[in-house]
């Protein structure tokens, strides 16, 4: 790596942690995003996964809440790995640059729909057949992009659950979705020296960004900092979708 490259990972992971600091989530697509602008895309995924796999161990199982979330949400997280680790092996697209702009249309997409006035609302009798056909979904869309972001994060937010238990399970669903990306990447030999040593270099850049975000969020109001954060997002995956045209 360059100076110059060492440079956007520190920025990337400094970054990504406030968004996830302050919201909760973001850590992938940002990170991801910002990476992009150095690195291919399967080098900032081997980087990527490290860091926010450990940054979702603590928020999986603060709260109390992990026995009942488990059993509340454990179909859809068995169909997201199956679906991530299949669709990964079939068509080996993690990495190409057609994954890059792939990614690219993922983030856009979720900023758009993050921005608009429209929040569905899903039933918890919905949940026992809409669990596992989003966990599967969301994994299928990962296992090309990297990215578990639609339809996955504006469902979790259309479920009856109050602020701690969303942050929980989504920790929890991280978990999973990230390991089996791991998993992927480990199978299609993306885990050189090199990209090791960038995950475990961004790790402290992460959580120097995490306390940054939970500063801010004490500070800055929320809704402020989303929009912020949403219309970042925005642009950064209409830079990156450029790579289909």
């Amino acid at each position: 790596m360059t100076a110059l490259d060492i440079a956007v990972v520190i920025v990337a992971f400094v970054v990504a942690g406030i968004a996830k600091g302050a919201l909760g989530m973001g850590l992938p697509p940002v990170a991801l995003g910002i990476l992009s602008f150095a690195l291919p895309l399967e080098a900032s995924l081997a980087i990527m996964v490290i860091p926010t796999m450990l940054s979702n161990v603590w928020q999986a199982i603060y709260g109390g809440g992990f026995r009942p979330l488990m059993r509340r949400f454990g179909t859809m997280a068995a169909g997201s790995v199956v679906a991530l680790l299949g669709v990964a092996l079939v068509f080996g697209k993690l990495g190409t640059p057609k994954a890059a702009g792939w990614v690219g249309v993922v983030l856009v997409v979720y900023a758009l729909l993050a921005l608009t006035a429209w929040r569905p609302a899903v039933s918890r009798q919905a949940e026992r057949w809409a669990n596992p056909l989003i966990g599967v979904l969301s994994g299928a869309v990962a296992g090309v992009t990297g990215v578990a972001a639609v339809p996955f994060l504006p469902y979790m937010q259309s479920l009856e659950m109050d602020r701690h238990e969303l942050v929980q399970a989504l920790g929890i669903m991280f978990l999973f979705i990230i390991g089996a990306l791991m998993a992927a990447l480990a199978l299609q030999g993306s885990f050189t020296p090199l990209n090791l040593a960038g995950g475990i270099g961004a790790i402290a850049p992460t959580f120097l960004g995490v306390w940054l975000g939970q500063k801010a969020r004490q500070r800055i109001p929320a809704e402020k900092f989303r929009l912020v954060f949403l219309v970042g997002m925005l642009l950064v995956g209409l830079q990156m979708s450029r790579a289909l045209v």
